[in-house]
């Protein structure tokens, strides 16, 4: 029996947290007669390591230093840490959200054999990078997608009872972390998003909320603190004055049942992103469960699963990323997206007066995700890469 190992931050309450989680427990489902897999629980940034797991995943727990080779290695990680510690070197990576990536990295995924990542962006910004820097790529890159729990994203029995408070009958959603960056820079553009909310409805007579369910990289009060003072920040933007429309932040972890609740309570009205690019955009994905409207850039890894024609697009182009979001991974000349801000602001006017013209635009976007983006149709894609790791070993 071949020897398994996967280093992962499956136990943290981040995206790469949840991806992991399903690649683990498709291995283990699929590959568990054949090889013995251990596990590796690493960190992920600052995010809390709070995740419940099974009994069944926690007895696979081993710590370091590791006892012996291990016939197979899989690491869910930024390239910079891929390692190759066993014989045969797997590398589960989202990548980076720049339309290119740091050189190096490519010289980080030669070390392994095999790549997988979770959309057609995240590949591309792989491809890219070698060929603008004429470095061969050696190791296989497939794409696996990430996909949504179908026993829990679906009609919810209860609401969310928090949202009864909300005295507007209609709000826009955003669900994201609020990450580094001046106005209009942060990679989610949260900035800009509540910018042009702001813009659009102030001093309105019927004006519609903004639901944030947001945080930084924990759910501490220091962050809900700073978070509340960066609204509060871009509200002086407006004259004391100004009537401005309601913004309701949502702070803290809420498990996926709640967020399923989150997506299809009555008052959530449409998702709206103003996202500048995205690895996967497992939210967007989630939401698309509802049927109901999603306002979001048609670029980046959400191209994999959204339909062009059952979502409201919002136009823009690719900038240079600015200094102030700027990171390792972020970098110097790489581009993201920039929404058409005017358009954006038509956006919000037309999906608030006219919502019944625009509310069963996602339809067929929701029959798309139940067909293709649940677990049974994505693990055929991790049936196809374990093919190729028993046929490479």
């Amino acid at each position: 029996m071949r020897t398994c190992i996967i280093a992962s931050p499956l136990a943290t309450q981040s995206g790469y947290g949840h991806h992991a989680r399903e690649i683990v427990t498709n291995i283990i489902e699929q590959k568990s007669k054949e090889w013995d897999i251990k596990l590796l629980s690493m960190p992920w940034g600052g995010t809390p390591m709070s995740f419940p797991l099974p009994q069944e995943i926690l007895s696979k727990f081993i710590s370091l230093p590791l006892q012996s080779q291990p016939d197979i290695w899989i690491q869910v990680s930024v390239p910079n840490e891929f390692q190759p510690v066993g014989k045969y070197n797997i590398g589960f990576t989202a990548v980076t959200e720049g339309d290119i990536c740091p050189k190096e990295w490519i010289e980080c995924i030669n070390r392994m054999q095999l790549i997988i990542v979770p959309s057609k962006f995240s590949k591309s910004v792989l491809e890219e990078t070698a060929k603008r820097n004429n470095i061969t790529i050696t190791s296989t890159i497939e794409v696996v997608s990430e996909y949504f729990n179908d026993e829990v994203y679906c009609k919810p029995k209860d609401s969310l009872t928090i949202l009864d408070t909300i005295h507007e009958s209609f709000c826009y959603l955003f669900v994201g972390h609020w990450l580094q960056g001046q106005l209009g820079e942060d990679r989610k553009n949260i900035t800009g998003l509540i910018h042009t909310f702001l813009e659009t409805f102030k001093n309105k007579q019927n004006m519609p909320a903004l639901v944030l369910k947001t945080s930084g990289a924990t759910y501490s009060i220091t962050d809900k603190t700073r978070i509340e003072k960066h609204i509060n920040e871009l509200k002086a933007l407006h004259g004391k004055s100004t009537k401005l429309p309601n913004i309701y932040l949502l702070h803290g972890d809420l498990s996926d049942q709640e967020m399923n609740q989150l997506y299809n309570h009555k008052k959530i009205k449409a998702m709206i992103s103003f996202t500048k690019a995205e690895g996967f955009g497992r939210p967007l994905l989630e939401f698309s469960t509802t049927g109901k409207p999603i306002i979001a850039p048609y670029y980046s890894g959400q191209v994999d699963f959204l339909l062009k024609d059952s979502i409201i697009e919002i136009p823009g182009g690719l900038t240079e990323i600015h200094p102030s979001a700027r990171n390792q991974w972020l970098i110097e000349g790489a581009k993201w997206f920039t929404p058409d801000y005017g358009y954006a602001k038509k956006i919000f006017r037309e999906t608030f007066k006219h919502y019944n013209k625009f509310a069963s635009i996602g339809h067929k976007q929701k029959k798309h995700v139940f067909k293709h983006f649940v677990k049974s149709a994505i693990s055929k894609q991790y049936k196809k890469i374990l093919d190729i790791v028993d046929d490479s070993t």
